[in-house]
């Protein structure tokens, strides 16, 4: 008896839906996601139950090591009349006037140094070398050595990493921290600066194994400029077993 043949059937899966799809979801998330920046110092925030997330726009940001310096960020709206790129550029002009207003030795920033500034997510250097550290993004390794000198591994004892910060109750003498938060309190973003002012618009982030009197330090600063409103990163507090 002869054997039944049957007739081969093809194996093809078409995936060009598929590919379609994936594309698709991928330009979603692209355009949906907010990417971290880049900071000079990993901090591990303590935990606590918290559940009310910081706002991704319109908020600074008050970086802590663990070995007590400071960075800030400053977070604008994605518009273009608020854009981080442009109120960076302003805020580099407002600090320099308030700098100058108690400083025999005054400092000026050019166009090139005000556009390296305004790239820059996290910054931390005292104020008079600034110049100098924004001059390093017209030069080759520049983002590099821009870090380097942020987190201070570039091994230059000239080059000081952190916004200087002291105990200081005297508003009409601020340090350069008070410096920049003024500047910052005076944005002509009318969305930061209210944020500024209810207390949403200010978050301390620093690491667990932060001194408290570091943390302290900074709050007290804040408050002697009257910044009385502010919050406190933490990192979500897991169940106990």
């Amino acid at each position: 008896m002869g054997r039944v043949k049957i007739a081969k059937k093809s194996t093809f899966i078409d995936m060009t839906a598929m590919s379609d799809v994936t594309v698709l979801l991928l330009t979603f998330f692209m355009l949906t996601s907010t990417f971290l920046s880049k900071e000079p110092t990993q901090v591990i925030t303590p935990p606590s139950v918290s559940t009310e997330k910081v706002q991704e726009t319109n908020y600074v940001q008050v970086l802590l090591s663990p070995e007590g310096k400071v960075w800030l960020s400053m977070n604008n709206d994605t518009s273009k009349n608020w854009s981080n790129e442009k109120m960076r550029a302003a805020l580099l002009d407002k600090v320099s006037e308030i700098y100058n207003e108690t400083h025999k030795n005054k400092i000026s920033f050019t166009p090139e140094q005000k556009y390296a500034f305004s790239k820059i997510g996290t910054f931390g250097v005292p104020l008079n070398q600034m110049g100098a550290f924004l001059d390093l993004a017209g030069q080759q390794e520049g983002q590099t050595a821009m870090d380097k000198w942020m987190d201070g591994t570039d091994g230059n004892p000239n080059h000081t990493s952190g916004i200087p910060i002291s105990w200081n109750k005297d508003e009409a003498n601020p340090t350069e921290f008070q410096m920049w938060m003024k500047a910052m309190r005076q944005t002509d973003n009318e969305n930061l600066a209210a944020a500024i002012k209810d207390g949403s618009g200010v978050a301390i982030k620093a690491d667990q194994n932060t001194a408290f009197d570091v943390v302290h330090m900074v709050m007290d600063n804040l408050q002697t400029i009257h910044m009385n409103k502010f919050t406190l990163l933490t990192a979500l507090k897991g169940e106990e077993e």
